[in-house]
């Protein structure tokens, strides 16, 4: 049977015990594109000498997956409820605010950063990672719908056969192009047709030799986050974008993407 990388799933939960996978069902799917399952493993090399030049068998050791995929950027369509994106957010290290029927505020957080279970159904296949954490960045292009970018690191993985899931209801919202975005940097509203913010975080394993992978869980040591964007070129006197970076000068970002309540 040939499997068809168009008839792809995800589905994702945050973790009630972190390293512990939890049992995925279609009310935990979500829209994605671009999907990547890459395995890591560790081999131990034996170095025994004998008559023989060949070498011995390897022993597998410590493995790792990793899943990266493309999300819209989008919210619920409900003020107050957060988006199906949300659980994705926690598990970069955003901190999530809900105001009953008002907002959904994500915000970057240093502790209690949940970790999750997620797998790729593949027309057949089934490839999951558990104890995961990630990085995200989110790409705007003008007239383009929003991309966030979502790299997760699992503790652990299976590969096995398995049937798409079924009765998936997608959140239907549908996405804002980059436009009409009241885009200003330190107050100056430049000219400008792209803008990327990656949060930098740093993704390690942690070990735990009681777990047959040899991880417990991925965690997030570090945030470095990196803003990209390419303004027009203007005068010294408009603005000064070279003497800002040359003095190391701090400014406010504001940039808005869509106009509707809840999306």
């Amino acid at each position: 049977m040939t499997i068809l990388a168009a008839r792809t799933q995800l589905a994702a939960k945050l973790e009630v015990t972190e390293g512990t996978a939890e049992t995925l069902s279609a009310s935990d799917a979500l829209l994605i594109a671009n999907p990547e399952f890459r395995p890591a493993f560790e081999i131990g090399e034996r170095e025994n000498v004998s008559a023989s030049l060949s070498q011995f068998s390897s022993v597998p050791g410590k493995r790792s997956a990793v899943i990266e995929f493309d999300v819209e950027l989008k919210g619920s369509g409900t003020p107050g409820t957060p988006p199906a994106l949300g659980k994705l957010l926690k598990a970069c290290g955003f901190g999530e605010t809900v105001v009953e029927n008002t907002s959904v505020t994500y915000k970057p957080a240093s502790a209690n950063i949940s970790s999750i279970t997620m797998a790729l159904y593949m027309d057949g296949v089934i490839k999951k990672i558990w104890g995961a954490r990630g990085n995200v960045s989110l790409r705007l292009e003008g007239g383009l719908i929003g991309i966030l970018h979502f790299v997760f690191t699992g503790a652990d993985f299976s590969v096995e056969d398995g049937d798409l899931l079924s009765g998936v209801d997608y959140e239907d919202t549908v996405p804002p192009a980059f436009l009409n975005a009241n885009f200003t940097i330190d107050s100056y509203a430049a000219l400008i047709s792209r803008l990327e913010i990656d949060m930098g975080n740093e993704v390690a394993l942690r070990s735990d030799v009681n777990r047959e992978s040899g991880y417990k869980a991925a965690i997030i040591t570090r945030r470095k986050p990196v803003l990209t964007f390419d303004p027009e070129m203007v005068t010294v006197a408009t603005y000064d974008f070279y003497g800002k970076l040359r003095e190391g000068s701090e400014g406010n970002l504001n940039v808005q993407i869509g106009t509707s309540a809840g999306n």
